[in-house]
């Protein structure tokens, strides 16, 4: 008799818990617990959060840190990543970006540098050399 092993479940992501709707302008430096996703506009740093989703509307003004990021609008400032950042086409990115892993589609606008953490790496000065 054979037996099967149950599919490892994938980690879907979280829904938002916290929205700045299209339409919306918010200005200020945010610290949210799980996931941001901005579909307006956005003046300031976001510290902390667990994942930022920047939709296609959305505009960010501001630097980012975040464990992961999926970028569909457009982000000016740096974002660093302690897993993934996913450019999806249409993106917008003039800054640069630093994380365990970068993915970018074909249509993607990126100008800045790319800065690829080692796994478990320590944190990183976005404007240069990393720090141990």
């Amino acid at each position: 008799m054979m037996k099967f092993r149950p599919r490892a479940q994938q980690d879907e992501p979280e829904h938002p818990n916290t929205i700045i709707g299209v339409n919306s302008s918010v200005t200020g430096t945010l610290m949210v617990t799980g996931t941001l996703r901005i579909d307006g506009e956005f003046d300031g740093d976001i510290l902390n959060c667990e994942r930022l989703e920047i939709g296609e509307h959305g505009v960010m003004h501001g630097d980012v840190e975040v464990r992961e990021a999926l970028i569909l609008g457009r982000v000016v400032g740096n974002i660093r990543a302690l897993g993934g950042i996913e450019m999806k086409s249409g993106a917008r990115v003039e800054g640069d970006v630093a994380a365990l892993t970068v993915s970018m589609e074909p249509g993607v606008f990126f100008t800045g540098r790319c800065t690829m953490l080692e796994a478990g790496g320590g944190s990183v000065d976005m404007a240069g050399e990393p720090r141990g």
